[in-house]
Order: C-alpha cells, then sequence, then structure tokens
C-alpha cells in the first residue's frame, strides 16, 4: 500500500479490532474497499460542484499505485449537440506534449542517434547562426534563449492559417536570442518545434509517426495523437472560452503549427497509461529517466517542473491552448497521479488538481 493508504487503513484498523463494521467485524479487504469509495466520493462531489457552479467542464482522472480511484468526465464534450464529457472524450492538451517531445528526444539518444549535448548546427542545416551553437539541452530545459511563440506579433492573429513546420520556424529565425544559451530560463514554445525538426530530421520520420511507433503504440495509447483539422476524429471535445459570462466558441486554430510544443490531443484514459509507463521505467533506461526528471533554471527538467509542495516531491506541466487546459500532477513517493483536462479555457487544473491531491492526503 501507499503512504495516503497506509496513513487512512491505520485509523480503520482499530475500528476492526473492536468488530465496529455496520454489521459486524469488518475484514481488512472490506477495508480497502471502504477507503477507495471514501475518497473517491469525496473527490467526486467536489468535481460535480465545479461543473454546477460553471467552473469546469472536462475529464479527471487519480490513480494510486496505477490503479484508478476516480476516472470519470463532467459536464459536456460538446455544448452544441449535447454530448457529455467521459474517460475515452479527446482533449487537445497543448504543452504536457512537450514532455512527449523530451521522451522521443532521450530515446534517440539511446538509440545512438544523437546526444542533448548536440548543438542544432550538429543536425540542422537550415537554423540561423545565432541558433547554430543552441544545445538540445537547453532547447529541453528552455534555457536556449530562443523567444516564446506567443509572444512574436502576429502569431496569435494568424493561427488558424496552415502552415508547416518549417515555415512555421522560418518566422522565428531573425528573432533575436533573450539571453545567451544557458544563461536564463525563458519559456519557448519555439524551442520545443525546434525539437519536433530535429526528430524529424534524425529519425526520417514525421514527429507523429515517430511517437505513435516509439511510444504511443507500445503503450497502447489508441487515443492520443497530433491534432489536424481534416481528421474526424470520434470522441473529441469541442473547445469552449467565456466571453463576459457567455460561453463561446474558442478561436480556430491550425494546430499542427504548434507541433512538439503543443499539437497532441489525449484522454484521461490514455494518460493514465502514460504515467504508468514513467512509474514503471519503460521505454527508456532509469538513467535516462534520471536527466528527464532533473531540475534546471526555474525548476524546470525535460518537459516536467520538478519541485516541491507542502513538503512533497511534485513532477507536474499544464498546457493551454484555445479553448482547453490541462493538467498532469504526480507525486511520485505517493504514486499518486491526477490528470484533468477541460474544454473550457477559463478553468483552472492546475489549482483542481493541487486540491485533489491534497483531498487524498487530509482525508483522515
Amino acid at each position: 500500500m501507499t503512504k495516503i493508504i497506509d496513513t487512512i487503513f491505520i485509523l480503520l484498523v482499530g475500528c476492526i479490532a473492536v468488530g465496529c463494521g455496520p454489521s459486524g467485524p469488518v475484514e481488512p479487504d472490506e477495508v480497502g474497499a471502504q477507503v477507495q469509495d471514501a475518497i473517491a466520493a469525496k473527490l467526486d462531489r467536489y468535481l460535480a460542484n465545479l461543473n454546477a457552479s460553471g467552473d469546469f467542464s472536462g475529464s479527471v482522472a487519480v490513480t494510486i499505485d496505477g490503479e484508478m480511484l476516480l476516472a470519470k468526465g463532467y459536464g459536456l464534450a460538446n455544448e452544441e449537440l449535447g454530448i457529455a464529457a467521459t474517460l475515452r472524450t479527446k482533449y487537445r492538451i497543448g504543452s504536457i506534449t512537450k514532455q512527449f517531445t523530451s521522451m522521443a528526444i532521450l530515446i534517440l539518444q539511446e538509440q545512438g542517434m544523437l546526444k542533448v549535448e548536440d548543438t542544432l548546427g550538429t543536425h540542422l542545416s537550415d537554423v540561423p547562426a545565432h541558433w547554430a551553437g543552441v544545445t538540445l539541452h537547453q532547447l529541453l530545459t528552455h534555457t536556449s534563449g530562443i523567444m516564446h511563440s506567443w509572444k512574436l506579433s502576429g502569431f496569435a492573429e494568424t493561427m488558424m492559417i496552415p502552415a508547416t513546420l518549417d515555415e512555421t520556424l522560418v518566422r522565428f529565425h531573425d528573432q533575436p536570442l533573450l539571453s545567451d544559451p544557458g544563461t536564463n530560463f525563458a519559456y519557448s514554445g519555439v524551442g520545443y518545434f525546434v525539437l519536433a525538426k530535429v526528430i524529424e530530421t534524425v529519425s526520417g520520420r514525421s514527429y507523429e509517426d515517430f511517437l505513435r511507433t516509439e511510444i504511443f503504440s507500445p503503450l497502447g495509447m489508441d487515443d492520443t495523437g497530433a491534432d489536424t483539422p481534416d481528421v474526424i476524429l470520434k470522441d473529441r471535445a469541442s473547445g469552449y472560452m467565456l466571453e463576459g459570462d457567455v460561453l463561446k466558441n474558442a478561436p480556430v486554430i491550425y494546430v499542427p503549427i504548434l507541433t512538439g510544443g503543443g499539437n497532441l490531443y489525449s484522454t484521461v484514459k490514455d494518460l493514465s497509461e502514460w504515467e504508468h509507463a514513467l512509474t514503471a521505467l519503460r521505454l527508456i533506461s532509469p538513467e535516462s529517466y534520471d536527466a528527464m526528471y532533473r531540475p534546471e533554471l526555474a525548476n524546470y527538467a525535460y518537459g516536467w517542473r520538478v519541485s516541491d509542495r507542502n513538503g512533497r516531491r511534485e513532477f507536474r506541466h499544464g498546457g493551454g491552448i484555445p479553448g482547453f487546459r490541462a493538467h498532469i500532477l504526480r507525486l511520485p513517493d505517493e504514486h499518486l497521479c491526477v490528470i484533468v483536462l477541460s474544454n473550457v479555457q477559463h478553468a483552472a487544473p492546475g489549482q483542481i488538481a493541487n486540491q485533489l491531491a491534497d483531498m487524498v492526503h487530509d482525508l483522515p
């Protein structure tokens, strides 16, 4: 049992000793079921209240030791058609994409096709001179000095126009670095677009094909992939935004312009499989996992923010894209994971994930 369940178990063992079950003595297996039911009911009430107040719509999964404690949809995946959110609802996950890009780079390193210490000039021949000396490690940790995509004038206004990865990157080639590589933290979606280009160049495959072959298919993540507007995607959620007090359709965005940094969709079920694979050290070696979780500036590692909150070690990352918000929170020492995917942009999935984790801890 985890520390969480152990704590509650100890409290209930005393109850067993004096035979205080509803109809006599309670067996240990029944205690475990009662504990899980009590936790799940409390989390469910909290989420149902958030949905009723209009502050959340989406799907949530909470796992302990890889086992589902709570997995449920709240509200509507499509307001116009009245389609309910479920475990299989597919949401755009925004920047949670970055941890899959990071994994792809580490897989290529273990295949001997690159090293994270390599410079961009080693693998890409068409990068501007001031990018050539930037290392893959600096891109992974947002210390490259390359600007963030949404900071480029006109980027948000043209996000609905189809463009290839190369065409998107060219828009940033003449932008100066914000600082010398390796000296400062500056969150950069563009840095991860560049990593996607490295993955394609080194592997000889598209970004989507590499992730599907090397990550999604081996882990059984059949409901995760690169979002494109032309594909009919079963169980796709529609995204919404508030304008004043009125819920409206989110602006159209051509998601492939965010390849590597924010272009994936997934489900809470698939992301739970992802977390389970990470905990089980699948896909890459323990040494590579150590590198993935080793924080640099601003507590950012490879696609993960690594920090302590309330004395507990946490791995987390959020994602935001017009009409969607997402968050994955892992407490590795507690074997606890909370995944929150929402199709309303005003939701606060990071705060919701924190609250759910705290409620699990505070239940006794």
